[in-house]
């Protein structure tokens, strides 16, 4: 049944790639037109407006309207502004009516009196100016709340500062809490179990290509405003990840006067962080800069078991205990101007700066037991490893509003330059068989070089439709150089060993071009999108002279329609084109050596995975009650992943292979419940079916299974000044082309207390509660298995403390939690 409903599901898709401006004129005659004229004939009036920044004429984004009768001022309808800053009322009663519109850190704003009757069915009020506020924020009454979750025509927004999950920790630990989001041990993020690309303000971070987990763990979460999920991206972002994008916007101060944060936490092992966001407006510019510092304790226990046959057919049983202890110490920088040359065009220069040191004291115990029970080999790896990694990078716009309104232009560049060295230095100690200790040492340096180029454009055709079109290009290199060498006892002194010793360069540079279509109906809405790409990608292989060329054009379609069935009742429709592409370390051919029994390579002939994903989903508003299912279906083929296998008989070899097929099918379930404001409750399940097909790999069965997680987090106002929150993560088994990985689960709880006539407040936290975070894996095929446990002191406990410099806002305050990744 599910071989049929997954190609039907295909073939929907591909008629989508290859019929698009046909798929148009049929959903538009087929679909739109009879409905939106039975729309009309109930129709009744409406009232629409924009929200913009008065001194920057910037629209603004989840500003909170209500419509409200002139009479008695009583409550008629509300909702939030559109990415546009656009709100639109609908099938509203003859009647006089006005808006008002709130917003943090702004004057509340207040519309002329409007009236609907039958002469005036559709007002429009234009724009209304935000002015940013000089008084106490405590004397703006908030007449309506921001929902946790918000939906849109092609993303989820989850707002950090309508959650308790952002003083105490980083960027990672709030991850954990996005619907759809999962976070391992150590810290690789995938969305819906699959991989995905992370975004920052819209554009892609070099940080974030080499070292994601690192920077996610550094990056302080009271800097972030929000997170959008994008499981099918427009034309206008990169079609790479197979799960989707994550979208981190950070925040950004653009009130006036002198304002900031200073946040501090102190935790056990030695651990710590600080921040501070500051930024400065007098009026015509905005300068904003902030720095952070973490220190980390980080120790991982690892139990490996592996039955291998050997050559003879003789059993043999590898076992390895492993304890790892390192000190990661990293910090973060960013200075930036943003200048307003008018209201019609602003231009921003900005500098970043990331900086991470670490020093790992490692030891393995390693045995090999024969069939017969007797210890062939019995010695103990140690690893002493120093190593940094830095990244700079300068980032400028420049935008452009011209007098019609939604019609601009955009221009961006990012260029980042990062350099890596890692210095290990091993020891053997041997047992069995009585010999003496050997040295051996491997450095590696690593340097990466991202160049960045966009514009943007976009042509409004109508009140209700926009046209928008525009260029990416990346230009990146890696440059691999490896160097090995073992100590000589007779010489007395260290020789290079040449089977260690490699250098590998690789190129990327992809040139895009994109052109979507945004339509808005009485009821319905409609993004489609066609991107188009060139990649030329090099694996230069220094040491053997071998350069193996990879290019590719592919053109990526998307597709986003919505319908209103009612007022707080939205059904969603999308699909999209994606491709993950390999990238340095996937390619590299040359094995690192850290571990004689288990090596990894790259496959330089590694192809990219095309994906193609399709979702319906369906959103209920209430008062006290938001629930949004939905269904997902991914068809993923040359899927990438990690094949392990026996190089001879002690050692395994593990890479990167193609498979054949792979397809999952999935249910999404999300609620936000809020009880009188004193107890509010956000769950999120996800459940997939997934298939893979590894024939051409040697494995003739197709593999299948059942997983699920979900994450449940509550907060509970105990005081005006005081919350608890408590929250829950649980990950079912999952499969794998080789094996499966077991079920996981942790919880969190904290607490905050307002100080300082809430200009100040004091967060405890504490990760994995009942200590039971843990990763375990399986690998079971022919010729060998292999069991492993990994562990890491996973409890947390910070103390934190937050100052507010300048006026304080009065949105809930958050904190978040530290897994100890």
């Amino acid at each position: 049944m599910f071989r049929n409903s997954s190609e039907l599901l295909l073939n929907l898709a591909e008629i989508l790639f290859f019929m698009q401006k046909n798929l148009y004129f049929l959903l538009l005659t087929a679909i739109f037109l009879p409905m939106s004229v039975a729309a009309q004939v109930n129709f009744k009036g409406s009232v629409q407006g924009n929200t913009l920044e008065k001194s920057s004429g910037k629209p603004l984004e989840y500003v909170n309207i209500v419509l409200l009768n002139q009479a008695d001022s009583s409550l008629v309808k509300g909702m939030l502004t559109d990415a546009r800053g656009k709100f639109h009322f609908q099938n509203l009663a003859k009647g006089n009516y006005f808006i008002r519109a709130n917003f943090m850190g702004y004057r509340t704003v207040r519309s002329e009196n409007f009236k609907i009757d039958d002469a005036h069915l559709q007002i429009n009020l234009k724009n209304l100016l935000m002015q940013t506020s000089e008084t106490h924020l405590e004397e703006v009454q908030i007449t309506a709340r921001q929902n946790v979750i918000n939906n849109s025509i092609d993303r989820k927004v989850y707002n950090v500062e309508q959650d308790l999950m952002s003083k105490s920790g980083s960027a990672s630990d709030i991850l954990q809490s996005v619907p759809s989001v999962s976070v391992d041990m150590e810290g690789n993020v995938s969305l819906r179990n699959s991989g995905v690309t992370i975004l920052i303000n819209g554009k892609a971070s070099p940080l974030m290509d080499k070292s994601q987990s690192v920077v996610l763990q550094q990056l302080p979460a009271n800097s972030i405003e929000r997170i959008e999920v994008i499981t099918n991206p427009s034309a206008k972002y990169k079609p790479d990840g197979v799960g989707g994008i994550i979208n981190i916007i950070l925040k950004k101060n653009t009130r006036q006067g002198f304002n900031g944060i200073l946040s501090a936490n102190g935790g056990n092992d030695q651990r710590y962080n600080a921040n501070t966001s500051l930024n400065y407006n007098p009026g015509k510019f905005n300068l904003f800069g902030s720095f952070s510092v973490r220190q980390d304790d980080r120790q991982r226990l690892l139990s490996d078991t592996r039955f291998q046959t050997n050559s003879s057919n003789e059993v043999i049983n590898f076992q390895e205990n492993f304890i790892g202890k390192n000190r990661p110490f990293a910090q973060i920088a960013n200075l930036g101007l943003d200048y307003n040359f008018n209201k019609q065009i602003s231009a921003g220069l900005s500098g970043n700066y990331f900086h991470r040191k670490m020093a790992k004291d490692e030891n393995s115990l390693k045995q090999m037991l024969l069939s017969n029970g007797t210890v062939s080999e019995n010695y103990n790896r140690k690893r002493l490893n120093d190593e940094y990694e830095d990244q700079s990078g300068i980032s400028a716009y420049y935008h452009q509003r011209f007098k019609k309104e939604d019609h601009e232009l955009k221009i961006a560049m990012n260029l980042a330059h990062s350099p890596e060295v890692e210095d290990n230095r091993y020891t053997n100690f041997y047992q069995i068989p009585a010999k003496a200790n050997t040295l051996d040492n491997t450095l590696i340096k690593q340097t990466s070089d991202e160049n960045q180029i966009s514009v943007e454009y976009a042509y409004p055709l109508s009140e209700d439709s926009k046209l928008e079109a525009g260029y990416a290009g990346q230009f990146n290199k890696t440059d691999m150089d490896f160097f090995g060498e073992n100590f000589d006892a007779q010489q007395n002194r260290f020789i290079t060993d040449l089977q260690k010793t490699n250098r590998f360069i690789y190129h990327e540079n992809i040139h895009a071009a994109y052109i979507s279509f945004n339509q808005s109906f009485i009821r319905f809405g409609l993004l489609g999108g066609l991107r188009a790409e060139q990649a030329d990608i090099r694996s230069n292989l220094v040491s053997t002279g071998q350069i193996i060329p990879n290019s590719y054009f592919k053109v990526y379609p998307t597709l986003h329609l919505s319908y209103k069935l009612k007022e707080k009742q939205e059904l969603q429709l999308n699909y999209s084109r994606r491709v993950n592409r390999p990238e340095g370390d996937d390619l590299n051919p040359f094995a690192e050596y850290r571990d004689s029994r288990n090596l990894r390579v790259g496959n330089p002939h590694l192809q990219p995975e095309m994906i193609h994903s399709a979702e319906l989903g369906y959103q209920i508003k209430g008062n006290r009650l938001n629930i949004t299912p939905g269904i997902f279906y991914k068809a993923k083929y040359n899927g990438m992943t990690s094949i392990t296998r026996a190089l001879n008989d002690s050692t395994f070899l593990t890479t990167k292979e193609n498979l054949s097929k792979d397809q999952s099918l999935g249910l999404e379930f999300i609620a936000s419940m809020n009880i009188n404001n004193l107890i509010t409750a956000n769950l999120s399940t996800n459940t997939f079916f997934n298939q893979i097909d590894a024939s051409n790999l040697g494995y003739s069965n197709k593999k299948s299974t059942v997983s699920w997680n979900a994450t449940l987090s509550s907060n509970y106002s105990i005081s005006k000044s005081s919350m608890l929150q408590v929250n829950a993560i649980y990950r079912s088994a999952r499969l794998s082309p080789q094996g499966r990985f077991y079920p996981s689960f942790v919880l969190r709880t904290g607490y905050k207390q307002d100080i300082l006539k809430n200009k100040a407040s004091l967060y405890l936290t504490i990760s994995d509660l009942l200590k039971s975070l843990r990763q375990e894996t399986l690998l079971n095929t022919t010729g060998f298995s292999q069991h492993q446990i990994m562990e890491n002191n996973s409890r947390v406990v910070y103390l934190g403390f937050t100052y507010h410099i300048g006026k304080k806002s009065k949105k809930k305050d958050t904190f978040q939690y530290d897994n100890g990744n």
